[in-house]
């Protein structure tokens, strides 16, 4: 993995491409003896995956190797008063499993109360997840569809899936979400679902916001997100995708409501994009979009 952190809270991440990055280690753990462990014989300088949160050694700083400097997973290795080695993390962490899709599966009660965290960075960035949620899959996001998305999140406890991170918040609130009506939705032009709603059977309409269309015709359409899913590549690189699926009432079900498929299509999403934006300082608050999250996203009972 090319960038490391140092606790099991929500922080900006040290890269290795980072020119200072020895010096910054080093500033962070001080003379802390936790980081800088001596295992079976050898000096092992540690910190955390910003994944999965395991312990992880810096390889390639301190001793040359053949390849670029990075970190690899420590099994086995505890940082005292900051966390233990969990093997079913490290077994579904990106940087081990390289390729899978991510889950709805919880995490386990004892570890909800770390995900307080989690949950407050959405509510108090929520105007900057909605907006990059909507920068990158061209969906207009009205005040109302705000609002249902962080209803959702807290109904469906998203930011206790076992694999939700800070990095994936705006890509959770829709993925934890059953769909959206593609009747009347606007979407910016040139976008991948623009491509996909431009096929034959959708009417698009120039909207009154520039640059973005709306879907005149399409009753009982709907636009879901289906998978979320990543591939770590030979690079070390990761990257992620959110699949969608345009589905339809089934007319030859007439006893229940039952879609079929129209189109699948997927949309690249920047893993770290959230992690800077909020560390963006001249960022313009969206207040109405804030003032949302405080109404439907109040304070957790273990707050």
């Amino acid at each position: 993995m090319k960038e490391i952190k140092f606790t099991t809270n929500y922080e900006p991440v040290l890269s290795f491409d980072d020119k200072d990055f020895k010096t910054k280690y080093e500033e962070r753990v001080g003379n802390n003896p936790d980081y800088i462990q001596v295992v079976s014989g050898e000096t092992k300088h540690l910190a955390l995956c910003p994944r999965c949160n395991n312990p992880v050694a810096i390889l390639g700083i301190y001793k040359k190797i053949d390849v670029a400097p990075h970190a690899r997973h420590a099994k086995g290795i505890n940082i005292p008063n900051v966390v233990q080695y969990d093997e079913y993390k490290f077994q579904n962490c990106p940087y081990h499993k390289k390729r899978a899709n991510y889950i709805k599966e919880y995490v386990s009660e004892t570890e909800e109360p770390q995900r307080q965290e989690l949950f407050r960075i959405a509510k108090e960035h929520y105007d900057k997840a909605i907006y990059l949620l909507q920068e990158e899959t061209g969906i207009y996001i009205t005040l109302k569809m705000a609002e249902t998305l962080a209803e959702n999140y807290v109904n469906m406890r998203a930011y206790n899936y076992i694999d939700a991170t800070i990095y994936n918040i705006p890509w959770y609130l829709i993925y934890s979400f059953t769909g959206f009506p593609l009747y009347h939705m606007i979407i910016r032009k040139n976008t991948t679902l623009y491509r996909h709603l431009s096929k034959p059977g959708f009417v698009l309409k120039d909207s009154k916001i520039k640059g973005y269309v709306y879907v005149e015709k399409s009753e009982g359409y709907l636009l879901t997100a289906t998978n979320y899913r990543y591939v770590v590549d030979e690079n070390d690189d990761l990257n992620e995708w959110l699949d969608f699926s345009i589905i339809r009432p089934d007319a030859t079900v007439t006893d229940t409501l039952l879609y079929v498929p129209e189109d699948r299509f997927s949309v690249s999403v920047d893993s770290y994009h959230f992690g800077n934006l909020i560390n963006y300082q001249k960022w313009s608050s969206r207040q109405k979009v804030l003032d949302i999250a405080k109404r439907y996203m109040p304070v957790l009972c273990c707050d």
